[in-house]
């Protein structure tokens, strides 16, 4: 994305990445009452009944990718201003470490730009998102680019067409190519342990700030 004023740059990103349709069933577990439609842009159920921890703009994790030397908060929602702080949450798809696909955005060459070496991703790589004093690992599965309208990618089962949730995946979503918003690049990620690991602060950054390769980025 070459314009740096955020409005734009935002809306490039969150209008392109998620069909203004709206997004897929949620994807928390099934017991859970927040596993409902929720459309784009808007917040599921628990973020609405103002869930602790799930308002739009609030740190709900973070994560870590040491492949590409990323630590990063993760934030809830993908408006203008969580985007450019950190890495946003899709509203409407699960929350880090549950059941489903957890949907992330971030920037590639604006702002913090956290996912700006996505495309260095390869399979078997590891991600590791924390949330709740826990810690959950995820190993890359498929990296695509796909056109800004397509929404398989917010599946319960990342591309798979009204799938039911089956597992834990994590799916990354910044633009492509590197300054253009043409396409999307999608990483995603199935947990390599359903359970996560308790954490140990490993993976908290001094700042809070997202970093690549060891430095912040505006």
């Amino acid at each position: 994305m070459l314009d740096r004023t955020s409005a734009r740059v935002a809306a490039l990103l969150v209008a392109g990445a998620l069909a203004a349709s709206g997004a897929p069933r949620a994807h928390a577990e099934p017991h859970d009452p927040a596993a409902r439609t929720a459309r784009a842009g808007h917040p599921a159920p628990a973020e609405r009944a103002g869930r602790a921890g799930t308002r739009t703009g609030s740190v709900i994790g973070r994560i870590r990718i040491k492949k590409i030397g990323l630590k990063a908060r993760v934030l809830q929602g993908v408006t203008t201003g969580a985007l450019r702080r950190g890495v946003g949450h899709h509203p409407g798809t699960a929350l880090p470490g549950r059941e489903g696909n957890t949907v992330l955005l971030g920037h590639r060459t604006t702002w913090l730009a956290p996912f700006s070496r996505l495309d260095r991703l390869r399979r078997g790589d590891r991600i590791v998102l924390t949330a709740g004093g826990r810690s959950y690992a995820y190993t890359v599965r498929t990296r695509r680019v796909i056109s800004p309208g397509d929404r398989r990618a917010l599946e319960a089962v990342p591309f798979k067409r009204r799938s039911a949730p089956d597992g834990r995946y994590v799916t990354l979503i910044t633009c492509h190519p590197r300054g253009s918003d043409r396409r999307r690049l999608v990483v995603v990620g199935e947990a390599r342990d359903a359970g996560g690991t308790r954490d140990a602060g490993g993976t908290r950054d001094a700042g809070g700030t997202a970093k690549t390769g060891g430095k912040a980025r505006s």
